[in-house]
């Protein structure tokens, strides 16, 4: 027992060090205001200047204090030995902005990994240690959660808490233990602290209450033949008034966290509701680039989300809850013991469903604002590997019992390796990948924007870095790009418009895609393209960067950066037509041996 909790233990550590690695390693994103906000949150905190820890109607406090105040640990131990710890993680070509950026991420990367160790912890206690590693690997390994790990801003950090809540909260349901529901309380307050839209969380616990209520008065009905009402009205106290009372009391309570509250509560939470208010009736108008149209200032509709969900997961994750969903409706009389209970798993998709309509209702459109919906995505999909092993299990065990042994690890080993191999080749560009069973990069181009996070700019700046008198140059780019080159390179950058000139000029798909003021950077485009650019980096074969130089080079040979392998579709589809032939061979099985 001793051996198997020091195991245990370490391999806790090790999920840990390898989601930190993953995230803190040469982040790559482009620079923010949520970076400022940051910096000022520290100083004001450190200065004791409570008030002004108000930054925005997104409280943002956890991802403010991480990012903020590791960067100014930094700065104290600059110089010093202990500085190394974090070198290792920061690009040695970047701007002092640059490097501000990647002490910011450094600090989330912290919290985010010990946020999927407590995931991982909740998990194992609501469905079993297949469970909860399996929904582990698919989480540490998922591309698009990777990628909104790597920036400052509070996306990651709201699903992350958003997720732990919710599933805390049905933990307790079913194991009957309060503690589960108070951490659920505690866990949603600090993501509601973190970003508004995770105001969702109170009708969300709210109608996990209900359903759980319903259930054990339906169980218990026939008991009360008289008095119903009255014993309906304790059942309703006990069962969801009072738990849901007490889970916003302790939500609340995390409130306590931010310092504006202290001086100023009032006021502070009026700012929050009436700027929230402002934001929501008065939307930015946005460029959508969508299914081969730009929509400007137009809703695209609920395809955008239902694009963005499907392109953005992998082929494990999505084929995998496709299969959960067969377990728990068609074969739902073949599975004799389920990965997690039925009203669980219902109320799992009710959360991935119900939030991603939540903001679909929203005047504004970003991939990243359905991040919980994604990470529930990964839970369903750790679902359907435990209940499809457990499956195949029962075909083979009367028959090759070894191999009913050995089938949790190899499952769980095949589609958490496919998840990463499919995530690393991009490393540390983890955004451009984009679901090869559905064609990859080179079918998403055509559907929906795939630049998430100027994906290839470490590459320029790597290159840029390198070349004579670069210090003293200047590069000029356009938005998006802009806000990355920033953080890459040492010499004057200038947000180009159509009379700039430059010693280097960066253009990115993302401007193209979206058209962001084409009459600021189509002529240059049309006339530097004929000539061949400096570089050029590739994913799955669409170019995402063009990097050009005023003066004409040596060699006319142009470098390509490539990421990304075409053999990822067939693999995705052989993995795909694979699981489905064993899938209905284990259901056969399994019925089969029910019969005789």
């Amino acid at each position: 027992m001793k051996q198997f909790r020091i195991a245990s233990l370490g391999a806790l550590v090790g999920l840990f060090l390898v989601s930190f690695f993953l995230r803190a390693y040469y982040p790559a994103s482009w620079s923010d205001q949520k970076l400022y906000r940051s910096i000022r949150f520290a100083s004001r905190l450190m200065n004791g200047r409570w008030a002004e820890t108000y930054q925005q109607y997104h409280p943002g406090v956890p991802m403010l204090a991480a990012s903020g105040l590791t960067i100014r640990f930094y700065q104290s131990v600059e110089g010093t030995p202990a500085q190394a710890l974090f070198d290792w993680a920061i690009p040695p070509y970047v701007t002092d902005l640059g490097r501000d950026v990647a002490l910011g991420v450094f600090g989330l990367a912290i919290a985010l990994a010990g946020l999927i160790v407590a995931l991982t912890l909740t998990l194992q206690r609501l469905g079993g240690r297949r469970l909860a590693w399996a929904g582990a690997g698919l989480l540490t390994f998922s591309p698009y959660f990777l990628t909104q790990s790597r920036i400052v801003q509070g996306d990651a950090l709201l699903g992350s808490f958003m997720l732990l809540s919710a599933l805390l909260l049905l933990t307790g349901l079913q194991t009957g233990q309060r503690r589960y529901l108070l951490l659920s309380g505690f866990t949603g307050g600090l993501a509601l602290l973190t970003k508004t839209p995770s105001l969702f969380l109170i009708p969300f616990t709210g109608l996990t209450l209900l359903a759980y209520l319903v259930r054990d008065v339906r169980g218990a009905w026939d008991q009360h033949g008289g008095g119903r009402a009255r014993w309906l009205l304790g059942e309703a106290w006990r069962g969801l008034v009072g738990p849901g009372l007490l889970w916003g009391v302790v939500a609340a309570l995390a409130f306590a966290l931010w310092p504006a509250m202290w001086v100023d509560p009032l006021g502070t939470l009026q700012k929050v509701v009436l700027e929230t208010r402002a934001q929501v009736s008065n939307p930015v108008p946005q460029s959508i680039f969508l299914a081969g149209r730009l929509y400007v200032g137009e809703d695209p509709g609920p395809l955008f989300y239902a694009v963005t969900l499907a392109f953005n997961s992998t082929f494990v994750t999505l084929t995998l809850g496709l299969v959960a969903l067969g377990f728990y409706t068609v074969w739902r009389k073949r599975v004799t013991s389920p990965p997690v209970q039925p009203l669980t798993f219902w109320l799992l998709v009710a959360y991935a469903v119900f939030f991603t309509i939540q903001m679909s209702l929203g005047g504004k459109r970003y991939g990243r604002y359905v991040l919980p919906t994604h990470l529930a995505m990964e839970v369903l999909g750790a679902v359907g590997l435990v209940g499809l092993t457990g499956l195949l299990q029962r075909a083979v065990a009367d028959h090759r019992p070894r191999l009913a042994r050995a089938l949790p690890g190899a499952l769980a080993g095949l589609a958490i390796g496919l998840q990463a191999l499919v995530t690393l080749p991009f490393a540390p560009d983890y955004g451009a990948h984009h679901n090869y069973l559905l064609g990859g990069n080179q079918v998403a181009v055509r559907v929906m924007e795939i630049v998430e996070r100027n994906e290839g700019m470490l590459f320029v700046g790597d290159y840029l870095s390198r070349q004579p008198g670069a210090a003293s140059q200047q590069l000029v780019t356009w938005f998006p790009v802009y806000g990355s080159a920033l953080q890459y390179f040492p010499g004057e950058v200038e947000q180009g418009t159509a009379a700039s000139e430059g010693d280097y000029y960066v253009f990115g798909l993302a401007t193209m895609q979206r058209q962001y003021r084409p009459e600021r950077w189509e002529a240059r485009w049309n006339a530097l393209r004929e000539k061949p650019p400096r570089l050029v980096v590739s994913y799955d074969g669409v170019e995402f960067i063009w990097l050009y130089a005023a003066q004409d080079a040596e060699t006319d040979q142009t470098i390509v950066k490539r990421r990304g392998w075409a053999g990822f579709t067939g693999m995705a589809w052989a993995w795909t037509v694979g699981m489905a032939a064993t899938l209905v061979w284990a259901l056969r099985s399994t019925s089969e041996g029910a019969t005789s």
